[in-house]
């Protein structure tokens, strides 16, 4: 585990040796890279990489909203640094941060896994109320980095990381959840809600590069959470498949956190993009 700068930000890096190609492991906003020790066990001498973005792990927050240029700069300069291909791994929000990097760089890529990707559809363009959005955002940000200084005050940012990942996964909020503690730092609880105040933002400019820039037509799986969004979840999902050229995988028993709820049908998704390659 180290800090390291990657794309003229300070973030975190979880590395795991083992046989090439590596695996990127991308968590979603607020998502502390040790969520994803389940499907690593599963992928035993296997290299994997983990990532944790600014502000996470003790790295520092840049005091701004995160632009989807930056997170795919970041993680160019994090594939950059091992041996490629890879098979990258994005959850959530972190999947179109892996879509445009895919779109930008297929030469590195040898396959994608969407795990309950982000996606809106027929975004409108941004406005006067998107500006003031984003400086409530950044202020509300910045309140939370200051706001968390005394120590009884990251305890109930942790016990509100708890409740978290207790709504979006099978777990019950009395069990160990080791990982949540990290989210009681100021700066990490300042990213997850700076990250939250990027969120239409990133996905307008990705669809500015899915314009730009076609699908490369690499191996692609997009893993559908039916846990919490119902059927108007697992179409709006289907748009990305299709989109994508990808198999679309409904993992019924899993919530938006799948590498908790269902961690090996992560990891077949990995096999199965490297069988296809």
């Amino acid at each position: 585990m180290s800090a390291v700068e990657l794309g003229g930000r300070r973030v975190w890096l979880t590395e795991q040796e083992g046989r090439r190609p590596a695996v990127v492991l991308l968590g979603g906003c607020g998502v502390p890279s040790a969520l994803w020790q389940p499907v690593v066990d599963l992928l035993p001498g296997r290299c994997v990489v983990r990532l944790d973005r600014p502000g996470m792990l003790g790295t520092p927050w840049p005091g701004r909203l995160p632009r989807l240029d930056e997170e795919v700069a970041t993680l160019a300069a994090l594939v950059g640094r091992t041996r490629v291909p890879v098979v990258l791994v994005g959850h959530s929000m972190a999947g179109p941060h892996a879509e445009v990097f895919v779109r930008r760089y297929p030469e590195l890529v040898q396959g994608l896994v969407v795990v309950d990707g982000s996606v809106e559809w027929d975004l409108r363009p941004a406005g006067r109320r998107d500006r003031a959005l984003r400086a409530f955002w950044l202020v509300a940000a910045r309140a939370v980095q200051s706001g968390l200084r005394p120590p009884p005050l990251r305890l109930v940012a942790r016990l509100g990381g708890r409740v978290v990942v207790a709504a979006q996964s099978r777990l019950r909020l009395w069990e160990p959840m080791p990982a949540v503690a990290a989210l009681g730092d100021p700066d990490a609880a300042a990213s997850v809600v700076a990250e939250n105040g990027a969120y239409t933002d990133q996905l307008r400019d990705l669809d500015r590069v899915r314009a730009e820039r076609p699908w490369p037509g690499l191996p692609t799986v997009v893993l559908t959470a039916a846990g919490d969004g119902g059927s108007s979840w697992v179409h709006a999902q289907r748009r990305l498949a299709d989109l994508l050229a990808a198999r679309q995988v409904v993992v019924e028993d899993s919530r938006h956190l799948m590498m908790l709820d269902c961690p090996q049908r992560i990891a077949d998704a990995v096999r199965a993009v490297e069988e296809e390659a």
